[in-house]
């Protein structure tokens, strides 16, 4: 960790961003041309070095470098594209932890650094003839449900990156959604790995239904969450608390399948 800080943007600041590059679009501008490390907004001004332009200059480099050859388009293309991201941004830009908490960050990485790896993944949509972006994943909490598509890949990969390079098939945006859309749960790190690993080893052979099995499982264990403190418990109690959860899930599908 280099504890260099990242620029930040504010909220109207970047509201106003996020509409002038929907309007560059709109106009035909190409993507990449949106790219402005020139401009480095205020980063923290009691938590340390900040960076200068060539530093930016190289985090993006170094990050794109690191992208270059994955096919989005192709099968797992794009969860593929986001683990190498995620792990990119972990370790040549490698955010403190209060920088990571601070949604301006990423706002100032998605909208400055980074506006071509956003488009390429979250394009959004035509409506009468103008490019409208998703804005909860360019923009995540400035008004939105906190989703930015750089801090998302980042978190992931800080919390689960070991366990999703050996994955095969990776999760994808649902089963995500499952892992780490539920506040009460995801802030349960223990959980979330164990919970994957469980997704993965019995949802695998779920023919087209993974997703599904996520969806179930997450449930049951948030059901659960209440009668159990989870947080006391040890890494092998967290195991088998997952466990009971995935098998029971199992069991009552064969119990269907059979009657």
């Amino acid at each position: 960790m280099s504890g260099t800080l990242i620029p930040r943007l504010g909220g109207a600041e970047a509201i106003q961003l996020f509409s002038d590059l929907e309007k560059q679009l709109s106009d035909g501008c190409p993507a990449a041309e949106l790219v402005n490390t020139e401009e480095l907004g205020v980063a923290n001004p009691t938590g340390g070095p900040a960076p200068d332009a060539r530093q930016i200059q190289q985090w993006r480099s170094d990050v794109m470098t690191r992208l270059r050859g994955i096919d989005m388009h192709g099968a797992g293309g794009q969860p593929r594209f986001g683990l190498a991201l995620g792990r990119a941004i972990s370790d040549v830009i490698a955010p403190i932890k209060a920088d990571a908490a601070h949604e301006g960050v990423w706002t100032y990485l998605a909208l400055r650094v980074f506006p071509d790896v956003l488009y390429a993944r979250w394009p959004g949509d035509i409506v009468q003839g103008q490019v409208k972006l998703p804005p909860d994943r360019w923009l995540g909490v400035s008004g939105y449900r906190d989703r930015n598509y750089l801090k998302v890949t980042w978190r992931r990969w800080m919390v689960m990156g070991d366990i999703m390079e050996t994955a095969d098939p990776l999760l994808g945006e649902d089963e995500f959604l499952q892992l780490f859309g539920r506040s009460a749960l995801a802030r349960n790190k223990r959980l979330i790995r164990e919970a994957a690993r469980a997704i993965l080893e019995f949802g695998s052979d779920q023919s087209g239904s993974r997703s599904y099995f996520s969806r179930d499982l997450m449930k049951a264990i948030c059901s659960r969450s209440g009668a159990v403190f989870l947080d006391v418990l040890d890494d092998d109690d967290i195991r088998d608390f997952v466990q009971q959860q995935a098998l029971g899930l199992l069991r009552s599908r064969g119990r269907r399948a059979a009657a």
